[in-house]
């Protein structure tokens, strides 16, 4: 069955150690388990920052190993939160737990397969991957070195990234993910186990494909209300209020007609999240129709928006395919 885990103060988790004698604390501090982090993009940095601090304050005083591709990001975050940057993967070695963030499923086979990791380690990854992918190095880090592999994809974005406040879609052996709660909590509102490997890559792709549908339907919806006079910011005020909004809709005066297209996440990232969704469709659910043309759409916008842009300038692309020359974006007074 899920298990759905509530921290409702993630961060205050140092005060049963402060209450220690100073002899006893430094032998929790010995004997804390060692943290290490790959990916200090977008969401890596600021989920790294989280996991440095749970790690210093409630778990002896170790500070977070950190490694990025480019080693400059892993000096700059070092400098601002005070972990440590490693200059190569080696140096991860020694980590009970490594934490990574990354594009795609295979880059988190690249990067693990150039650490040497220690007995039983803890694998926990944050990348929204393909669900056979972490079923695969799930299996294959137990016969390499007993280690433990949990897929916990995040939604939440930037802003819950940084706030903490994210949704993590754990997958794994029950154990193992329990073994992962109380670090992925320290960045998480709300963590689910969802199933065995792969379960949460699963659950994360169809959330993103659903996030790409709302904002495809409700581009469309506006579209044709402003097509008879009603303005795209009056509409959402009253479906805002109504049954139909969703995150979306409640996002689109920010992100849409404000022109910003400022959510935070690249359009080639969500198309890789939809096509993984649109797999799982095929595979188990061939005679759906909705989320294989929702992956349709997104990969058109990609193709003419480009894979670097926004996400939400999926609502662009539904504009230059209308053909009375509709614009849902508010215009700047003079």
């Amino acid at each position: 069955r899920p298990v759905t885990f509530l921290p409702s103060q993630p961060h205050e988790m140092a005060a049963p150690f402060a209450l220690l004698p100073p002899l006893l604390a430094s032998a929790v501090a010995a004997d804390s388990p060692s943290i290490g982090f790959v990916g200090l993009g977008t969401m890596g940095s600021h989920i790294a920052a989280h996991l440095h601090r749970t790690s210093v304050a409630g778990k002896g005083g170790r500070p977070l190993l950190v490694w990025n591709r480019s080693p400059e990001k892993a000096a700059a975050h070092s400098a601002a939160h005070g972990t440590t940057a490693v200059d190569a993967l080696d140096h991860l070695a020694e980590c009970d737990v490594i934490f990574l963030c990354l594009s795609t499923s295979q880059d988190v086979q690249d990067v693990l397969a150039h650490i040497p990791l220690k007995e039983r380690a803890l694998v926990v990854d944050c990348t929204s991957g393909e669900p056979a992918a972490s079923r695969a190095l799930a299996a294959s880090l137990r016969e390499r070195c007993g280690g433990r592999f949990v897929d916990a994809p995040v939604s939440g974005g930037p802003t819950g990234a940084e706030g903490g406040t994210l949704t993590s879609m754990v997958g794994g052996d029950e154990a193992d993910c329990s073994a992962a709660m109380e670090w992925v909590a320290s960045y998480s509102r709300k963590v689910v186990r969802c199933g065995p490997s792969g379960a949460g890559d699963a659950v994360k792709a169809v959330n993103n494909v659903l996030n790409s549908a709302h904002l495809l339907l409700a581009t469309e919806g506006l579209l044709a209300l402003q097509g008879l006079g009603v303005e795209p910011a009056v509409a959402l005020d009253v479906i805002n209020a109504a049954s139909g909004r969703s995150l979306q809709t409640e996002r689109f005066p920010d992100n849409v007609l404000s022109g910003k297209f400022c959510y935070g996440f690249a359009l080639d990232l969500m198309r890789k999240d939809c096509g993984i969704a649109a797999g799982i469709v095929a595979e188990q659910t061939p005679e759906a129709t909705l989320i294989p043309q929702v992956y349709t759409l997104v990969q058109a916008a990609e193709a003419a928006r480009g894979g670097g842009a926004d996400y939400t300038e999926i609502a662009l692309y539904l504009e230059s395919r209308n053909t009375r020359g509709l614009e849902l974006r508010t215009p700047t007074p003079p």
